[in-house]
């Protein structure tokens, strides 16, 4: 299979953090974009309206009631992943961010998506502190989504007694509940594929992951560790993205 061939579909959660999500967009669209054979993005957000009051580079634009953080980024992606599935498009892949998340190397995520396809891993991932499966950035199939989500939050917390035995300090909430699911699921720990070079997210590296990732809360930051990666990847374009030029110069 060759990626030219591949229908993706990105799906964006955002709250607050919009220009990090438009940024975003300017990344997917120019950057993951032309690597596959079709890219849509489908954006939900539960922020006040007048912070976006209009759609920026998505393709859907779903607004959703506030919530709190941990029931917010389970309706959102819930909603996200029903939006994606009852489109009546057929995509081969969809890939679910966190706003403030930038996966901005189209060579790395092309070579990790053909990995899923070419392993038929139905998941792909990190792995948080070496225990949970991380949910700010991960793919996913079609076939597996469909019956991932929506969550059933008060169903698994019974079921597994969460309570008893998570450390809240150490393993969010979402990321637990979205791991028991996917190993119920999948049974087969060769269905999820673990992204090189962040199999394994810890504090060191929490933000970042060299030449290729960054969700930095710090803007600065951000700007310092991957601009000049950012620069050698756009060359002389990073002009025709505003958003992204806007928040790293």
């Amino acid at each position: 299979m060759q990626a030219k061939k591949l229908r993706i579909a990105s799906l964006i959660i955002t709250h607050n953090r919009i220009d990090e999500a438009k940024a975003q967009m300017d990344i997917i669209r120019e950057f993951w974009q032309p690597n596959f054979g079709s890219l849509d993005i489908y954006h939900e957000y539960n922020g006040q309206k007048d912070w976006y009051p209009q759609k920026y580079k998505e393709d859907s634009l779903h607004r959703n009631k506030k919530m709190s953080h941990f029931l917010g980024v389970n309706h959102m992606l819930s909603q996200g992943m029903k939006h994606v599935l009852n489109s009546g498009k057929k995509y081969d892949f969809i890939i679910a961010t966190s706003a403030d998340v930038w996966f901005f190397d189209p060579k790395k995520l092309k070579k990790v998506i053909l990995s899923c396809y070419k392993k038929r891993a139905q998941l792909a991932t990190s792995l948080w502190m070496g225990v949970a499966l991380g949910t700010e950035f991960f793919i996913i199939t079609p076939e597996l989504a469909k019956k991932a989500f929506p969550l059933k939050l008060t169903a698994l917390i019974k079921r597994y007694k969460l309570m008893d035995w998570v450390n809240l300090g150490k393993i969010g909430i979402f990321e637990t509940l979205f791991t028991l699911q996917m190993i119920r699921l999948l049974k087969n720990p060769q269905k999820i594929y673990l992204i090189p070079g962040r199999r394994v997210v810890l504090p060191t590296n929490r933000y970042w992951s060299p030449s290729f990732y960054a969700s930095h809360h710090d803007r600065n930051k951000r700007k310092r560790d991957i601009l000049s990666k950012i620069k050698s990847i756009t060359g002389d374009n990073l002009g025709n993205m505003p958003s992204l030029h806007k928040f790293l110069v």
